[in-house]
């Protein structure tokens, strides 16, 4: 075999494993005689080494094999295949003229067992049939590389030169091929939704402020009490709506980026309905298993990594090749958050992250082929969760914890001396099981500052059912006896609340008042 000769055998050999078997060019030498090729057909994934050498002696075998062994890591690395076996095909023109076998046996092609293992094998011109046949079957070919005979080749150089075009106009395609995978469209939608959310935070602050509960429930947050009155917008509205700037720049930022890369990916209209569906998903989670006021685009968003997730799935060597690491680690981080701080509504994230990858399955990739059967399970799995989640939120047995927000509410109207506003969502919270003896005292106040005492004694006497201990509430009672002219049940009153808290100041001047007046 003559060098024009070596170089056509291993072009041949690029050639069929590229174009023919659909494997995929990694590198090629600035000389054009080493190549490294990923066969990502199938799993076990393996990284495919073709060089071209001239090994005159054993010593140059062997280096050849601990050149193979320290390149071979980096491109584990970069192809996010760490585990990888590789095999290292050498085209040579004769075998060394010394010993050149490894540990004593000749490195044939056998079935490596094992992970992250390198094996090497020599290809003449007279072994490259009796080497590439058993690789043909070890690598399920479709059929084994065509070398053409010798006395066929009428011109081996304008040969050679066909087969390395086709094979880089080959690899020049798949690589475009999956560029285009990323680039289906463009993120117009993703800028209207940081739009609309920026615009929206601007007008709760104006109206009122994005931390107060009042504004973000009259502007649509999700809150279960009215979801159960009728009010079913609110899980999507709440989707507009975030709490303090820090939590809008988060999820801005994120949804900047996640958003913008699904977006690219799976183009505009999928993207709505990936959106959207995600994020009525997340919120019926969180109806379901979170009773606090809740708001913001988070289930959508997590909705997006359930995107690229199911892009993964279709695509899972290209995925890992580019963001996957980063999309797992991420996402990793955030759910690990939402477990460990509690202000988080991890179920609207999970819900979001569960509902944006079965709406992914349901519209499917651009230019992916059509299965309808799929599509459809997807689309009913989506709807007998979705399904779920609101028959069970809807009928769980009510603890009054969703009305707590009530409660709070009403101590804000309290504090601003709106008696009646504070006592319409107090009794609000009390009639909705949030009976805690906070609710019930504030409820007493509202009607002692009206000067309605009898109203207030009861009330104070209801928080006392519910603590005995309350000592504020007997200090107010006694001060409601004390109103009424009843100075000895004051006296007792009073009596009671000092027993609890004998140190209070405020305590001890009104027994001292008390005394006074009887």
């Amino acid at each position: 075999m003559n060098p024009i000769t070596q170089e056509l055998r291993f072009w041949e050999l690029l050639y069929h494993l590229v174009n023919k078997e659909g494997m995929r060019l990694v590198h090629l030498s600035k000389n054009r005689d080493e190549a490294w090729i990923e066969d990502d057909r199938k799993e076990p994934y393996q990284i495919i080494r073709v060089v071209l050498r001239d090994l005159d002696w054993g010593r140059e075998f062997r280096e050849e094999v601990e050149k193979a062994k320290q390149r071979a890591d980096d491109v584990r690395k970069k192809l996010s295949l760490r585990q990888a076996n590789v095999v290292n095909l050498i085209v040579s023109l004769y075998e060394p003229v010394d010993s050149w076998a490894l540990d004593g046996d000749r490195p044939l092609p056998l079935t490596a067992g094992g992970k992250k293992q390198l094996r090497t094998i020599l290809i003449t011109e007279g072994s490259k049939e009796e080497v590439m046949f058993p690789l043909a079957t070890e690598w399920s070919l479709r059929e084994t590389p065509d070398f053409i005979p010798l006395q066929q080749v009428e011109d081996p150089e304008t040969l050679i030169r066909s087969l390395r075009n086709q094979v880089r106009k080959e690899s020049d395609r798949r690589t475009e091929d999956e560029r285009n995978l990323f680039l289906y469209g463009r993120p117009v939608f993703t800028f209207l939704l940081l739009f609309s959310i920026v615009g929206m935070y601007m007008l709760v602050e104006q109206e009122g402020s994005s931390t107060d509960i009042r504004t973000l429930i009259d502007f649509g947050a999700k809150f279960n009490p009215l979801i159960h009155d009728g009010e079913w917008w609110r899980f999507f509205s709440a989707m507009f709506l975030h709490i303090g700037f820090l939590h809008l720049f988060m999820n801005s930022l994120a949804l900047f980026y996640l958003g913008g890369a699904v977006e690219r990916i799976y183009g505009t209209l999928r993207f709505i309905f990936i959106y959207f569906m995600a994020g009525l998903t997340g919120s019926a989670a969180s109806f379901a298993f979170n009773e606090q006021v809740s708001a913001g685009a988070s289930g959508a968003i997590f909705g997006c990594f359930g995107a690229l997730l199911y892009f993964g799935v279709k695509h899972r060597r290209l995925f890992f090749r580019t963001m996957g690491m980063s999309v797992l680690v991420i996402l990793g981080i955030n759910l690990t958050l939402g477990f460990l701080v509690p202000m988080i509504d991890n179920g609207a994230h999970i819900g979001g992250l569960v509902g944006g990858f079965f709406a992914s399955a349901i519209v499917n990739l651009p230019q992916s082929p059509f299965r309808a059967p799929r599509r459809a399970a997807a689309l009913l799995l989506t709807a007998a969760g979705l399904g779920s989640l609101l028959v069970y939120g809807y009928t769980k047995p009510q603890d009054g914890s969703g009305y707590l927000a009530y409660a709070q509410i009403g101590q804000e109207y309290y504090q601003e001396e709106e008696y009646t506003e504070a006592r319409r969502y107090l009794t609000l919270a009390a009639e909705g099981g949030a009976e805690s003896k906070e609710v019930w005292f504030l409820l007493g106040n509202t009607y002692a500052m009206e000067e309605q005492y009898d109203e207030a004694g009861q009330y104070f006497e209801t928080a006392l059912d519910l603590d005995e201990e309350f000592a504020p509430a007997h200090y107010n009672l006694a001060l409601v006896f004390m109103e009424k002219g009843d100075l000895d049940a004051a006296e007792m009153s009073v009596t009671r609340a000092l027993e609890i808290e004998p140190d209070n100041s405020q305590f001890q001047e009104l027994a001292q008042e008390i005394e006074r007046r009887k």
